[in-house]
């Protein structure tokens, strides 16, 4: 059926064999998608950024069925690589029409105003599977006025900006990709983007922030925007979460229990959420990078097994725990998105 809906479209993938062999990468899928953008009136823009998405997902989950990811972990990364290109597409999109009426945010001095897009969650850690959201944090430097006929504050620029990026590449609920912004500062009661400033405020140990909020932060990862920008956002991050203070168990069992009794059914075990599932494996591994993060930053990866690895190679995990963990983790992993 879904082929039906958009032969024109899907029919290439499948029956171009070879282009399945092995995974495109960023640079090529990004060039593809902006060179199709190019050649249509913005009318049709969001409907191409959808069959793109709709594309190259199912090359990947070709490849996935065809057994050509021979290690665990490469279907989530291909499928991170899709998000990734849409993602940082789609922002110069917005950039594009918001700039034609607004200029573009700049400070008092006449600096421009940098810009990032952070993924967090599956999508920081690399660790994407079928139904997965994009959770998504949008980070402006400070507060200034765009330089355009019309003249915004850089704080509503930048709310446009995200309505703008929800507008065109937005998907309904429970669908793949579907945009989540729930982890910005103050959730859905908050701004579409934050400030920096903001983002220290609300992350900070005497901030609003709540305990789980913050160890969100631990697979907080730059995507779009920025670069230099991404990795002061980082910096920040890890001297909020990485400066040596005891992690707070009491909370993380609190959530789980919550986690426990809304979202799994008595007698029915939830590979994600029940006790012994795949969030335990992360709270844990997540708890020990917290705990000794400010002593290494080979310990603050946002990769799950990533940080197993440099978990063990600091001794803070021995071998056969590692070697456990991992292998519930990917069997856990496997059973949610099977």
């Amino acid at each position: 059926d879904f082929l039906k809906l958009q032969h024109e479209n899907l029919f290439p993938v499948v029956t171009n064999l070879e282009s399945l062999q092995s995974p495109l990468p960023v640079a090529q899928l990004a060039e593809q998608l902006r060179t199709e953008l190019a050649a249509a009136p913005p009318a049709e823009q969001k409907q191409l950024l959808q069959k793109f998405r709709d594309r190259e997902m199912l090359r990947v989950d070709l490849r996935h069925v065809l057994g050509l990811q021979d290690r665990f972990g490469m279907f989530s990364r291909e499928l991170c690589t899709v998000a990734e290109v849409l993602t940082a597409v789609t922002c110069e999109l917005c950039l594009q029409e918001l700039q034609a009426s607004y200029g573009l945010p700049a400070a008092p001095d006449d600096q421009p105003i940098r810009w990032s897009c952070c993924a967090l969650g599956k999508f920081g850690g690399e660790e994407l599977g079928f139904a997965s959201d994009l959770e998504l944090m949008f980070l402006y430097e400070a507060e200034g006025r765009t330089t355009g006929p019309k003249r915004l504050p850089a704080s509503e620029f930048y709310q446009r900006f995200v309505e703008l990026f929800q507008s065109l590449l937005g998907t309904k609920q429970g669908r793949t990709f579907a945009i989540d912004l729930r982890l910005r500062p103050y959730g859905r009661a908050g701004s579409l983007a934050v400030s920096l400033s903001g983002f220290q405020k609300y992350f900070s140990t005497d901030g609003a922030a709540w305990p789980y909020e913050r160890q969100a932060l631990v697979k907080l990862r730059p995507v779009a925007g920025d670069l230099q920008l991404g990795q002061q956002i980082c910096q920040l991050r890890d001297s909020i979460l990485y400066a040596g203070l005891p992690f707070d168990i009491s909370a993380m069992l609190a959530m789980r229990e919550k986690q426990r009794h809304q979202l799994t059914q008595p007698e029915v075990f939830n590979a994600k959420f029940s006790s012994g599932g795949l969030v335990d494996c992360e709270y844990l591994v997540q708890a020990l990078q917290i705990t000794y993060g400010h002593l290494d930053p080979s310990l603050r990866q946002a990769n799950t097994r990533e940080a197993l690895k440099a978990l063990e190679r600091f001794g803070l995990l021995a071998t056969v725990d590692r070697i456990r963990l991992r292998d519930a983790y990917r069997f856990l992993h496997r059973t949610i998105d099977a």
